[in-house]
């Protein structure tokens, strides 16, 4: 006996549909990894953001020996460390929401990070600054 409304193959095609989502999400101890280096590399930045904010403060209130020049040196080192914190944070949320490209790598293992930094900036410097799910 035949339905007419279903056929053999629509099965098959929500399976295969299923397999290359479930391809396509990070597992669970791969997003543990990267969301454990994320908060290493902020907690990190956060500290060093209190220990230039301390040496500021102490400057200012002329409690340090020192000259205050070095002191104010200290100023643009602020945003400097910014920047630096972002772009080592950026390529986390690129590995999280596109893993099927980096599916080899598993953070936080150092190599593998180094590895993903420079895929994700070689890729975006080449591409003119954009970056594009099919060319990573």
């Amino acid at each position: 006996r035949r339905d007419l409304g279903y056929s053999s193959s629509e099965p098959n095609r929500a399976l295969m549909s299923a397999n290359l989502l479930a391809s396509k999400t990070i597992p669970l101890s791969r997003l543990l990894g990267a969301l454990a280096l994320l908060v290493s590399i902020l907690g990190g930045y956060g500290l060093l953001l209190h220990a230039k904010w301390q040496l500021l403060e102490e400057a200012l209130a002329g409690n340090t020996a020192g000259h205050a020049a070095q002191h104010l040196l200290l100023i643009p080192l602020l945003p400097i460390t910014a920047v630096v914190a972002m772009a080592l944070v950026i390529p986390l949320f690129v590995y999280v929401g596109n893993y099927a490209a980096f599916a080899s790598l598993a953070l936080p293992r150092p190599d593998h990070y180094v590895q993903l930094l420079f895929r994700v900036y070689r890729q975006w410097l080449s591409a003119g600054g954009k970056l594009k799910d099919k060319d990573l």
